[in-house]
């Protein structure tokens, strides 16, 4: 299977999750803040999924999966250990379904790389299946990396770029600006709120003209 990186937009999609075990939570854990409709399918889960059902952050149907709990989805996440399950899980995926299957991966369509997030900063690697454990080994060395610092770093190039759209500069000048708030001093937050202020002052001063 050939893949490709990309990046998906669950707002208010239907995920449905057959398995209620450990890949389960793990699958839930990194999906619950993306604004999907979450639901699991299984007799049984673990405290931890179940936890969260009690907090209204998923939908847990305790029972058995059947054909119908596949209607509509979005996505469709396979992670039991049953091979009876699994095969009814992707027999009844509705067409163009995005399919995940953990024990039987060249099955679905879709893998889920190592994953992280710094704020705005998201860092994924993945081997293709080759060593899901040195994805993990590197996603590891990278969190360290990109450390906490990278949060508040993505906030401000976030906010200067909007500033910078105010101002009446040239479109050079403004990559070049871009450019220069790639260097490392700019992960220190001084600089960040240094030059936030001074892009502000340029903004007012072309609304003062203006």
């Amino acid at each position: 299977m050939t893949v490709i990186p990309i990046m998906i937009d669950l707002e208010g999609k239907r995920v449905v999750i057959v398995g209620g075990g450990r890949i389960a939570e793990r699958r839930l854990d990194s999906l619950l803040d993306n604004g999907a409709v979450m639901i699991v399918i299984s007799p049984s889960v673990t405290p931890e999924i179940s936890r969260w059902a009690e907090e209204g952050k998923m939908i847990w149907k305790q029972q058995s999966f059947e054909p119908t709990d596949a209607e509509d989805a979005f996505m469709i996440i396979i992670a039991t250990d049953d091979l009876a399950v699994n095969a009814a899980a992707r027999k009844a995926a509705p067409p163009h379904c995005l399919v995940n299957a953990s024990a039987e991966a060249e099955s679905g369509n879709i893998h889920f790389p190592a994953h992280f997030k710094r704020g705005k900063l998201s860092i994924a690697v993945s081997t293709n299946g080759a060593s899901p454990m040195l994805a993990k080994k590197i996603k590891h060395e990278l969190k360290n990396q990109f450390d906490e610092r990278y949060e508040q770093y993505l906030e401000f190039l976030f906010n200067a770029r909007q500033l910078l759209k105010q101002i009446q500069l040239s479109r050079s000048t403004k990559e070049e600006y871009l450019r220069a708030f790639l260097d490392e001093s700019f992960l220190q937050s001084e600089a960040q709120q240094q030059t936030l202020r001074e892009l502000r002052l340029l903004v007012n001063r072309d609304n003062d003209f203006r």
